[in-house]
Order: C-alpha cells, then sequence, then structure tokens
C-alpha cells in the first residue's frame, strides 16, 4: 500500500466521516514525502531561540511602526493569531536562515497528523487537545463566542488543501467544539461574535471582495485569527529590511540581508543581483519571486520598485535518496509553527526546482526527527 493510500485509512479511521474515497480525491499524489529530514538537536534549539527573538523585535519596534498600520484602516485585535510558520533553510554551518514568515500557513493540522501516523513523536508537547486549546484561547483573548469556529477562504471546496479544512473541523468537533467550514461569500450571515479562522489571504482586506469582512472584523463583529496585524507584524516582508536597520542585540542568527527596492540604489543591485532572491513585501508562497542569477534586465527594471524586496540569497538545504531505484538530491525547507512565540511542530517541504512545489516525486510534507 502506498504511503498515501495508509494515510487516507488512517484519516477515516480516525475519522469516519471522512470517507475514503473523499479523502483520496483531496489528497493530491505529492502532498506526501516517503523520506524524512534528519538535523542535530542544536539546529532545533537555534531554531527556538531565534523564534522567541523575533516575537520581542516584533514588540520592541511597534513604536516606530504602529503609524503605518494605523494607515491601513485596520483595527488592532486583542488576541495572538493561530498557524503563524517561520520557513528556514539550513545552511553548510548548520546555522538556520529565515527565508519568510507565513501567517495562516498549511499543513499544521495535516503534520500533525502525519506525525501521529508515522507514529514519531512532534518534539514538542503539541497534540489534538493541544489545538483545540489554542482555538480556545483565542476565543478568550478577543472575548468571541464560545465554543464556536468558522473556516474561512475564498471557494474553500476549490482550495488545494480544503482537506485540512475538513481535517481542522474534525479535530475541533471531537474536541467539543461548533465548526463550520465557510466561504467569503458567507460573511454577511455570521453571528456577531464570532471566531473565524482564515485561511483567506487577503492580507490587508485590500481587495474590493473583502469590504463587508473588513468592515465587520474593524467593527468587532468579527474575530480574524490569522489577521491583518499578525500579518503585519510578523510576515510583510518589510519587516525583514526593518529588523535588518533595528538596533536589537543580539539579532537572531538567521535573520539574512534585506534590500527595500523603494530606497535602494538600482545599479548597486543590480550588480549585487546573483546573490540576491526578489520577491514582492506582500504575497505568498512563490508568487513574483525571482532568483537574482536568473533575472533578467527587463523583468529587473519591472520589478524595482517600493513594493519589492532583494534578500540575500539562502541556498536550499538538500538530502539525498533514492526515488525509483535512482538516487537523487532533494532540496528543502523547513516550515516551524508557532502560537504566541511558542514553537509546536517542524515540518519539512521536499522538492526539486527553484521554489516548494508539492509536484515533485517523491516529494512534498516530510517529517523531521532531531537527534
Amino acid at each position: 500500500m502506498s504511503l498515501k493510500s495508509s494515510f487516507v485509512s488512517f484519516l477515516n479511521k480516525k475519522y469516519p466521516d471522512l470517507s475514503v474515497s473523499q479523502l483520496d480525491q483531496l489528497i493530491s499524489d505529492q502532498l506526501l514525502s516517503p523520506f524524512h529530514v534528519q538535523l542535530d538537536s542544536a539546529v532545533l534549539q537555534n531554531i527556538q531561540s531565534d523564534i522567541e527573538k523575533y516575537s520581542q523585535m516584533a514588540t520592541a519596534i511597534h513604536s516606530q511602526i504602529s503609524n503605518q498600520y494605523q494607515s491601513k484602516g485596520l483595527r488592532q485585535p486583542a488576541n495572538a493569531a493561530v498557524c503563524t510558520s517561520f520557513d528556514f533553510h539550513i545552511n553548510q554551518e548548520n546555522q538556520p536562515e529565515l527565508i519568510e514568515i507565513n501567517t495562516n500557513a498549511a499543513f499544521l493540522a495535516l503534520g500533525l497528523e502525519l506525525y501521529q501516523f508515522l507514529n514519531e513523536p512532534v518534539g514538542t508537547d503539541f497534540s489534538d487537545i493541544k489545538l483545540a486549546e489554542m482555538f480556545k484561547q483565542e476565543i478568550h483573548l478577543c472575548q468571541a463566542t464560545p465554543g464556536t469556529v468558522y473556516i474561512l477562504d475564498e471557494k474553500p471546496s476549490e482550495q488545494r488543501l480544503y482537506v485540512e479544512f475538513l481535517v481542522y473541523q474534525q479535530i475541533l468537533q471531537k474536541q467539543g467544539f461548533q465548526a463550520q467550514i465557510i466561504d467569503l461569500e458567507d460573511i454577511p450571515h455570521i453571528p456577531n461574535g464570532s471566531l473565524v479562522y482564515n485561511r483567506y489571504t487577503d492580507f490587508y482586506l485590500s481587495d474590493p471582495k473583502s469590504n463587508i469582512l473588513k468592515q465587520r472584523y474593524n467593527n468587532g463583529e468579527l474575530h480574524l485569527t490569522p489577521h491583518p496585524y499578525e500579518y503585519f507584524t510578523l510576515a510583510d516582508k518589510q519587516r525583514q529590511f526593518d529588523w535588518n536597520h533595528f538596533e536589537y542585540n543580539p539579532k537572531p542568527i538567521s535573520l539574512l540581508s534585506v534590500y527595500d527596492l523603494g530606497t535602494s540604489d538600482k545599479e548597486e543591485i543590480w550588480s549585487m543581483r546573483k546573490k540576491l532572491f526578489f520577491k514582492p513585501k506582500n504575497s505568498y508562497g512563490s508568487k513574483q519571486a525571482y532568483k537574482g542569477s536568473n533575472i533578467s534586465r527587463t523583468k529587473f527594471e519591472e520589478i524595482f520598485n517600493a513594493e519589492s524586496i532583494a534578500q540575500q540569497f539562502s541556498e536550499p538545504s538538500e538530502i539525498e535518496v533514492v526515488v525509483n531505484d535512482q538516487p537523487q538530491k532533494m532540496k528543502y525547507d523547513l516550515r516551524c509553527y508557532i502560537y504566541a512565540g511558542k514553537l509546536q511542530l517542524v515540518m519539512a517541504r521536499l522538492y526539486q526546482g527553484q521554489t516548494t512545489n508539492l509536484r515533485t516525486p517523491g516529494g512534498g510534507f516530510a517529517i523531521v526527527k532531531f537527534k
């Protein structure tokens, strides 16, 4: 039996409401990798230490950037934010390098299920119960309606990881919650005081489609987790530039050099391009991201603006595997999920090519073993 089939069977036995045929259809063939990444426990300690430092820096720098957030016309909420991830490469010196931070990061629930399916320890005290307690804490912090969570995305059943929405729903229901998956179009009908687990990727609610959601959020009628303020303080790539220029000691060892293309010298950046990676300040995944060694002058001119950054290029980590009896090298990054500054779970994403793609045979999400 394949890894996918075995995992489908595991989920079906744990959550009988999810049928084998439904799960088989929703889980792509390259979502899960049959391999794992093994790292020294010192790497985990460095990651934990740096995550604490980033959280402290985000708090310390608030007074300098608060006006920027206020200009977006969004309220600052009382709750933390679920499902934030710090994504790292591990360099040749066995040190982490921060690639980016994501709010509403996918695969926390499915990652936990994968560890349980493989009967491997997650390395922390994270569990189904802890996942539900995270949402309970969010409800407490923003004084939302107890015991109820709405899981939001635009056309959720069409999303690539819709299966994870179903797993979140099952986990929460097992822990006594009322959990419902909703479309963006359902927002006008959600009761006041509701907590919404927000997988929708309009991070600043700036799209016209988000108008009602933004209005209800600003009025305090709905509570979002994650929310725009978490994105602003951690995941907006402008923060990595700010942290580079913020007097904080000691700075995280994983912080890479970042250049704001709205203020940098164009010719200097062009001359450095082969050592840089270009990306928009506000995006997710690999959208509109370019490796500097491959970028054309035309594309460089197009993206050289105040909406983009150039980040010191970080060589992806690699492991050696055997796929179809052929030895191969797989690149990987580490996705480290946190809540309220505390590490919950570490997953690896194995791939070949320029960016993580979940399309590589033998690639996909994989567990991490720390020795």
